[in-house]
């Protein structure tokens, strides 16, 4: 219930997210070095790379229920499996979730912030490859340093939060994304060094994209508990979930169809990597800096407009405290 110890709990819970993510790119990249180049290598890493992950993506979900079972037993048994009957039908609660405005700037934040993430991770091999004319094992690197520096910063931005709050560290780290993307539109094919530090940059705001939307859940949730007298913590995080999955969709599909009309040649298999026209060319560099610095702004938009700060949970804890006293009399 603690307003900080929840930034902490999920800067510690994103950096296995994050780190999966980093394990992903090196397996990616040793497979490409151990398979030789044939005129199906192309094929033969992408199969390979998902036997890997479809087993790795498995396992978790093993692991997960054989180390939680017990505790929901033991729950069960305690309880007495007793009739909830009393409890919202569920298009009710969706109904009651949507009508809660700090849930849904939530929403907005993060539908935005993930937005962000996804359009620049989808554009960023092309950025390096046919923008920087950089060889394609170089595009696993460049995603490293993102996703590295976005690990680390996980914890020196839960540090700061205790003092600052949620909202400040989401704005700071917007604005150091915000430099980085506008960094990337003026990069020049060469200039390989400022790319990492820009690539540095854009990693300190990734990491509050991950890490302060998921942060503020939770008090949405208490909110939400005061006004209904009921915690349906399901219905807010399958919404985020689900959010999450609609941002990849949409920023794949901008990708495609900016590059699309914008006249891209792609590569094929095992062939050189075609001249792109000018049009391509900016069309790629507009997809990793103006575009999602569009939804970025929007995202701090909704942030400034949140209203729960630290004062305002601790007040929410207090009143729901009082109610549960007096339930408990009664």
């Amino acid at each position: 219930s603690d307003y900080d110890e929840r930034t902490i709990l999920n800067s510690f819970r994103f950096s296995f997210s994050i780190g999966g993510g980093i394990f992903s790119l090196i397996v990616a990249t040793i497979i490409s070095v151990l398979i030789p180049d044939s005129p199906d290598s192309t094929y033969q890493e992408y199969l390979v790379l998902g036997g890997v992950c479809a087993i790795l993506s498995v396992i978790p979900l093993f692991w997960c229920f054989l180390g939680t079972r017990k505790r929901v037993w033991s729950r069960h048994s305690t309880s007495g499996n007793q009739d909830n009957s009393d409890s919202l039908p569920l298009v009710e609660q969706i109904k009651i979730a949507l009508s809660n405005r700090p849930f849904l700037l939530v929403i907005g934040i993060y539908l935005c912030s993930w937005l962000g993430v996804q359009l620049t991770a989808s554009i960023l091999a092309y950025f390096v490859i046919n923008w920087m004319g950089l060889p394609k094992v170089m595009f696993p690197l460049m995603a490293m340093v993102v996703q590295g520096t976005s690990l680390v910063m996980l914890f020196v931005w839960s540090a700061i939060s205790k003092r600052y709050g949620k909202k400040s560290i989401y704005f700071m780290g917007m604005g150091l994304w915000i430099i980085a993307q506008a960094g990337l539109f003026f990069l020049q094919p060469g200039q390989v060094s400022l790319m990492y530090i820009l690539a540095i940059l854009a990693g300190c705001g990734v990491s509050t994209a991950y890490l302060v939307p998921w942060s503020m859940i939770p008090d949405v949730i208490d909110l939400d508990e005061l006004n209904t007298g009921q915690r349906r913590e399901g219905v807010f995080y399958s919404f985020m979930v689900f959010l999450q999955k609609i941002g990849l969709a949409v920023g794949l599909f901008l990708v495609g169809q900016s590059l699309g009309f914008a006249g891209f040649q792609p590569t094929t298999p095992d062939n050189p990597v075609p001249i792109q026209p000018d049009s391509a060319l900016l069309a790629i560099r507009l997809a990793i800096s103006l575009l999602p610095t569009l939804f970025l702004v929007i995202g701090m938009i909704f942030t400034f407009l949140y209203p729960i700060t630290k004062e305002v949970h601790a007040d929410i804890l207090l009143r729901l405290s009082e109610k549960k006293r007096r339930q408990n009399l009664d």
